[in-house]
């Protein structure tokens, strides 16, 4: 649990074109994902994987093998009525659209996920590296790590989603195994979405 500030604002530094959208154009205080991503965390620890150097965390990888144990977690746990609380009392830095925009994506991605050809029992549910650290394998190895993680837990199929225009991402998961399968959307724009096959 002690990663997940350096996890958050490594996702918020990868992903600031995303971040911004979804947050009306600016960005949010550090504990909205701070939140977020103790939530993810909590709910399968041994899914985080950890990049790291003299400097901290240089990188890191979720791989949960149930997302509805996330979900049930948000809920059972308390978490959305914590974050409602926090949004509300302007915790988080932003106003009602966003929230709209974000409920609207994870609804369209859980409708993805949940149609039978595109189902799986597994994700690479995010995954970043820092920009200078980039291009040195360290994302390969993380997947590789995920990937273990999956074989170790008896996963069979192993689902992800990357920006088209990803191409030095797309390469990585290709070189793991993983092949296209289809598109999903949300209000950004065009998901890929890959898969892979277990052993």
């Amino acid at each position: 649990m002690a990663d997940v500030p350096a996890i958050a604002a490594l996702f918020t530094e990868s992903f600031k074109e995303s971040v911004l959208h979804h947050c009306g154009g600016k960005m949010p205080k550090p504990c909205a994902m701070r939140d977020v991503f103790a939530l993810v965390y909590e709910a399968e620890p041994a899914a985080a994987f950890v990049a790291r150097s003299s400097e901290g965390i240089i990188g890191y990888c979720f791989a949960p093998t149930a997302l509805p144990r996330l979900w049930w977690r948000a809920v059972l746990g308390g978490h959305i009525f914590k974050w409602a609380l926090r949004w509300i009392s302007g915790q988080y830095g932003f106003g009602f659209s966003p929230v709209k925009v974000i409920l609207l994506n994870k609804l369209a991605f859980l409708r993805s996920a949940a149609t039978p050809t595109k189902a799986s029992n597994a994700r690479i549910l995010s995954i970043a590296v820092a920009l200078d650290w980039r291009g040195r394998g360290i994302a390969g190895d993380l997947l590789a790590a995920g990937l273990a993680y999956f074989r170790v837990t008896g996963a069979h199929r192993v689902r992800l989603e990357v920006r088209p225009d990803n191409i030095s991402a797309i390469k990585v998961y290709q070189k793991k195994g993983f092949v296209e399968a289809g598109m999903t959307y949300d209000s950004q724009g065009p998901w890929l979405i890959m898969f892979k096959e277990m052993e």
